[in-house]
């Protein structure tokens, strides 16, 4: 009889083994988007909110580690914690094809960990800084481009992302400070020429670790950023740091977390530590923060429903205002919106740049541009606009139109306005540019 069960109880080790391989390696990180009723499954359960166990410590931060050290931890603690991290997905970007990685053996942890594309010297680097639930696949279609343009890349992963979002339950804006100065140091110490670029969050590290001193390296030649955070759009916000510290009171959003790249479960932890760094950035004087002779290239959406792109316009100003500044000139601001908005807060001088749409355009088709969009190009494998994923956490609380956005066959695409809900439902929320190619030859102005 013993020997019976310990016959049974291997065979049932073995079932639950091959089961499991066999959910892991059948469904990749493209058609895991086209079964609804395991997304639904997902989003119940909770499946992939979690990290698994493991005893991988994270990277300490030390100053004197070298980029590459860092990146092999990274990728090892992603491995080790995120439970899709071995999920095949068989997508192509410009960071692949530079690296040569073939499609076939790509897992998710590939796509999602911190990189560096390297050149044949040390001439220029830029470091670029994802946003809050994020991934570094946000700059995988950047980082092509800026390597064309002659530049080593650098991104970093910002302490709790790249595994689950209950990640980000405990993770505090300070640990993001201590990525973002190893980050920014490190490349410093490594290249000649440094610009230095972040999408949301990545921005307000980067403004919040310039401005709180007094000198900064001469080697910084540029400011890139998108959609940085600067305000929250909810004036309740400042709410979630306090809603985080009540017991079994931890998420804001709960879905299915079927976006490989991108947490979409939202922890009130989270949103408190991001509004407490960007309450960090408040320009409004009397104020102790300094600006430096950097330019500035920023880019922002008047739909935005995350920031308050007004707020964004208004640390411009500020940077741009610094005084004794000598390549004030060179600042720019590319606006989504009506240009007679911006000029309310804008500083007029201050080069504004308002892309056109006609008819014939991708943009046509857009219900504004959304704060999830900039970086993506309309060619992102996953994002684009042949991507098969669609942002549609906006209706978490509708199973109906929830359902719709992720099923039917056509949706409406854009900003997720409350009149764009009401009047275009079901829309998915817009997760490419549809002027990104316009953004580029901005870029590259800037850049020469």
């Amino acid at each position: 009889m013993r020997v019976f069960y310990k016959i049974t109880l291997f065979s049932l080790a073995l079932s639950t083994l091959s089961s499991l391989h066999a959910d892991t390696f059948s469904v990749d990180c493209i058609t895991i988007n086209h079964d609804f009723s395991a997304m639904i499954n997902a989003k119940e359960q909770g499946s992939f909110r979690f990290s698994s166990p493991s005893n991988t410590t994270a990277f300490s931060y030390n100053a004197q580690a070298p980029f590459s050290e860092y990146i092999s931890a990274s990728k090892a603690y992603i491995k080790a914690r995120n439970p899709q991290a071995s999920r095949p997905c068989p997508i192509m970007t410009p960071v692949t094809a530079i690296e040569a990685s073939s499609t076939q053996k790509r897992i998710v942890a590939d796509l999602i960990a911190p990189f560096e594309l390297r050149q044949a010297n040390n001439n220029k680097a830029i470091l670029l800084l994802h946003g809050l639930t994020d991934s570094p696949y946000l700059f995988h279609d950047l980082a092509g481009y800026f390597f064309e343009q002659g530049f080593n890349v650098r991104t970093l992963l910002l302490p709790g992302h790249g595994t689950a979002p209950a990640d980000l339950i405990d993770v505090t804006y300070q640990q993001w400070q201590q990525a973002a100065a190893y980050g920014i140091n490190r490349t410093l110490a490594d290249f000649e020429q440094v610009y230095l670029g972040g999408f949301s969050t990545g921005g307000a590290l980067i403004f919040d670790h310039l401005m709180q001193q007094q000198t900064v390296s001469d080697k910084i030649k540029g400011l890139l950023m998108w959609s940085p955070a600067s305000q929250a759009k909810s004036q309740q916000a400042w709410l979630a740091k306090y809603v985080a510290k009540i017991p079994f009171v931890d998420w804001l959003d709960k879905d299915a977390d079927s976006d490989f790249a991108k947490y979409e479960s939202f922890s009130f932890n989270a949103a408190g530590q991001v509004n407490s760094l960007m309450q960090r950035l408040d320009v409004t004087p009397p104020t102790h923060l300094i600006g430096h002779d950097i330019p500035l290239l920023l880019i922002a959406s008047e739909a935005d429903q995350t920031i308050n792109t007004n707020a964004s316009l208004k640390l411009a100003n500020f940077w741009h205002k610094t005084s004794g500044r000598k390549t004030a000139n060179k600042d720019e601001v590319i606006y989504y919106g009506q240009a007679k908005n911006a000029k309310k807060t804008l500083n007029d001088t201050i080069k504004l740049t308002v892309p056109q749409c006609d008819e014939t355009s991708l943009c046509a088709a857009v219900k504004d541009i959304a704060h999830t969009s900039p970086t993506n190009s309309p060619q992102n494998a996953h994002y684009g606009v042949q991507g098969q994923y669609r942002n549609c956490g906006h209706y978490l609380s509708d199973d109906k139109q929830y359902k719709a956005c992720k099923t039917n066959a056509q949706v409406n695409v854009g900003e997720v306005t409350k009149d764009n809900i009401e009047r275009f439902s079901p829309i998915k929320r817009l997760t490419y540019n549809p002027y990104y190619e316009q953004m580029l030859k901005s870029i590259w102005d800037f850049l020469h």
